[in-house]
């Protein structure tokens, strides 16, 4: 498994390392949306910092996209913290935007660093 997932008060974080696979991608989602505590949470951190290489295809972040605007059906209020340091990071964050633009109440930052994603996640947290 090239991911972790780490569980907080009302926010997940994904821990991506080596090569990131759009089924890595799309497997964690399953992971999330089959909890009970998905419709507790408000964030989501997706670290891609220890990412090597992405083999992720246009086909599988459009699918992603699919799976979460249809989980915002049950919990509208995500907001997602993108921790990248790479090209290839910030392209993947990229395209699931260009899907969900319009279509879902989801919204994405990126982030340079966790430290960073972290603070936000405390700060949107308290307004």
């Amino acid at each position: 498994m090239a991911y972790t997932i780490t569980w907080q008060k009302n926010c997940i974080t994904w821990t991506y390392s080596g090569v990131l696979t759009g089924e890595d991608l799309l497997n964690s989602n399953f992971e999330l949306f089959g909890d009970e505590r998905f419709d507790d949470i408000r964030f989501q951190i997706v670290d891609l910092t220890a990412v090597e290489r992405v083999e992720a295809t246009e086909s599988h972040m459009r699918k992603v996209a699919h799976l979460d605007m249809a989980a915002a059906r049950s919990n509208p209020r995500v907001k997602i913290a993108v921790v990248t340091n790479s090209q290839d990071g910030e392209t993947l964050s990229n395209t699931y935007d260009r899907y969900i633009e319009g279509k879902s109440p989801w919204s994405t930052q990126i982030f340079a660093t966790l430290t960073e994603a972290q603070a936000w996640v405390q700060r949107e947290s308290e307004t």
